[in-house]
């Protein structure tokens, strides 16, 4: 208002509406009919508020001549451009200001120019044009003086970090205090952008899948191990996860509606803590150790780990989750422990029986003959070592790669019919091969080989005694299959689904000299190879071991 008030007061202005006036005045007498000449020098006498120089003229001049705008309306009409102006400039950018500021005092002009000409009241324009002129002006000092302050300020901060180039510190100095700024600006972004790449790098080179989520759950920064868990086989580059929920990724990479829950766990730790701001330390402890997801995507073992960032001045609340393959871990300890069973009580056994044996000899020479006790002892060495042999193939099958190669698998199983015609002889069991050489299909020999010896070696085990084995090859357009069928005992659906594990042997064949290993070698085989293994059997009739091969489709080359 006192500004208003003042520059509606002030002369200098008033001289400017008056030649404003001369300016609009010779159009307005003009119409009207009367003389320019006189009209202009009355209308200065008015604005003045002097009375006219000639008596007698003064009726016809006082008719042509307007009346101005009274103090009290020019001071609310100064006011009302005084607001708006300062309004305009606050909430619009530098350039539209600039456009506010030419275009604001042109209106201003047109408004006084229309009332003069249409309404015959003359407002002086000269204090609104002025004040749209000079806000501008001081607005456009005052962004550009607080710009150039912000800048050196934090130019000067970050200058007295260490920097990770130091090329970002060398800084021009010129006469211009707007160019040094802008060369202090540029050295910054350049420095901004120097960290974000270690960042960037530095997440990347971290041997854990890791991911930063908001507190809304939206992943803000993932690595390429992320992408890589995250990537379709399908697709030729994997989607980034950033701008994601964190839910969603964590789901796509492990296939497990665990996953989701623990996110939710975790996202809801974070944003309604228990005790004031920070976590407690149950919850905590249970973000820390994490979940494990044993069969998530890919068949992997992953285990997914989460702990919150702190609020500071420069961030909000977030999360970081780490997501761990640990499979080669279980795998590891798996072995381990197979290994202290192996040691402690199968390997253990028949060394133990053999000296049991030894002990009885020693008390009673008679009660074993020489050859009795020869045969019990080849008998007890020759189980230790088809279980250490079991063991090694199935711990190179868990460790090894295959070494892959196009194998017939009808000659296959003849080399393993032939190794098994002693163990059939004894058990006045007949093997019939039904297998037409000239399929093909891609594993390792050796492997293989163990595989189906083990897999025709059960069935003369397990089945009846003076019985028959059939093991049958046929094709389909994609695979080939093996089917081995016994007319034994059977399996119960409850022992079936324990079949394939190590150091396993089932209720109804416990007194056989089975250990175990050989059906979880076959499994590992197979699962090596990408191939399935099923069973069918019926109680009291037989069993039946499908084993499904990838066929590979060179059979003519191969049959030669």
């Amino acid at each position: 208002m006192l500004l208003a008030a003042a520059l509606t007061a002030t002369p200098l202005l008033h001289r400017i509406d008056r030649a404003l006036f001369d300016l609009a005045a010779p159009s307005v007498v003009g119409a009207a009919g009367g003389s320019p000449a006189a009209t202009v020098t009355d209308a200065r006498n008015a604005a003045a508020g002097r009375p006219a120089n000639d008596d007698a003229r003064m009726p016809s001049r006082a008719a042509a001549m307007p009346p101005m705008i009274g103090f009290a309306g020019r001071l609310l009409f100064n006011e009302a451009v005084v607001v708006l102006i300062g309004v305009l400039l606050y909430r619009l950018g530098p350039s539209a200001g600039v456009i506010v500021s030419i275009a604001l005092p042109v209106a201003i002009a047109a408004v006084a120019a229309a009332l003069f000409q249409y309404q015959h009241r003359w407002l002086p324009p000269a204090p609104g044009m002025f004040v749209c002129v000079l806000a501008g002006l001081l607005w456009s000092w005052r962004r550009l003086r607080a710009l150039l302050r912000f800048v050196v300020r934090l130019a000067d901060r970050l200058a007295a970090e260490p920097s990770l180039h130091a090329e970002t510190r060398a800084v021009s100095h010129g006469a211009d205090p707007v160019r040094r700024a802008l060369q202090r600006a540029a050295a910054l972004d350049a420095q901004v952008r120097g960290y974000r790449a270690l960042i960037d790098a530095w997440v990347d080179s971290l041997p854990e899948a890791t991911l930063i989520a908001s507190a809304t759950g939206t992943v803000l920064l993932a690595n390429q191990r992320v992408a890589a868990l995250c990537a379709d086989p399908d697709a030729a580059a994997p989607p980034s996860p950033a701008g994601r929920s964190v839910s969603d990724v964590l789901f796509q990479i492990t296939a497990s509606h665990r996953a989701i829950e623990f996110a939710a766990q975790a996202l809801t730790s974070l944003n309604h803590p228990s005790e004031g701001d920070d976590l407690t330390a149950q919850t905590k402890s249970r973000l820390d150790q994490g979940i494990e997801i044993a069969n998530s995507r890919g068949g992997r073992s992953l285990l997914i780990k989460c702990a919150p960032i702190r609020p500071s001045a420069y961030g909000e609340r977030a999360l970081v989750f780490h997501v761990a393959d640990v499979s080669s871990v279980r795998l590891a300890e798996r072995q381990r422990d197979m290994a202290l069973r192996f040691l402690s009580h199968d390997m253990r056994s028949p060394q133990a029986s053999i000296l049991a044996l030894a002990s009885q000899i020693r008390r009673d020479p008679s009660r074993y003959t020489p050859q009795r006790f020869a045969e019990l002892v080849s008998q007890y060495a020759t189980r230790a070592l088809s279980l250490s042999d079991d063991f090694l193939f199935l711990a190179k099958a868990e460790s090894l790669p295959p070494k892959l190669a196009a194998v017939d698998p009808a000659l296959v199983l003849g080399d393993a019919v032939d190794d098994l015609l002693p163990q059939a002889s004894a058990r006045s069991t007949t093997v019939n091969l039904m297998a037409e050489p000239g399929l093909s299909t891609i594993a390792d020999v050796q492997l293989l080989r163990r595989a189906f010896v083990n897999l025709i070696g059960n069935a003369i085990k397990f089945g009846r005694e003076a019985s028959t084995v059939d093991v049958e090859l046929s094709a389909t357009e994609r695979h080939v299959k093996i089917a081995v069928t016994d007319y034994g005992i059977g399996i119960s659906e409850q022992d079936r689904e324990k079949l394939f594990r190590e150091f396993t042997q089932l209720d109804g064949h416990a007194g056989s000299s089975g250990h175990g290993l050989g059906l979880a070698f076959v499994k590992t085989v197979v699962d090596s190879l990408g191939g399935k293994l099923q069973v069918r059997s019926t109680l009291g009739e037989g069993t039946t071991f499908f084993m499904f091969l990838s066929r590979h489709h060179h059979d003519a080359a191969l049959g030669g």
